[in-house]
């Protein structure tokens, strides 16, 4: 599952897993990662497509995940190991 989220749509962390429980997936950890926009406007989801398209990928093929923020699904922080 994959989903971008403005500054604005984001709440809280319990919201983010309330929402991913409608959805029925399972999971365990929640990767994340922000854009930073242009001249103070945040960027569109059309914007955000291709970056969580990398992101997918990245995670499919077993890359470097240093460029993410991870937590489990309590919010606690999650740090890869070499």
């Amino acid at each position: 599952m994959c989903v971008d989220k403005a500054l604005d749509e984001l709440g809280s962390f319990t919201d983010l897993v309330t929402e991913s429980e409608s959805i029925e997936k399972n999971w365990q950890i929640v990767l994340v990662a922000c854009l930073s926009g242009k001249n103070g406007i945040l960027p569109t989801s059309d914007e955000a497509t291709k970056p969580l398209e990398m992101m997918v990928q990245t995670v499919e093929k077993g890359g470097n995940l240093s460029n993410f923020l991870a937590f489990d699904k309590n919010g606690d922080p999650i740090q890869f190991g070499n």
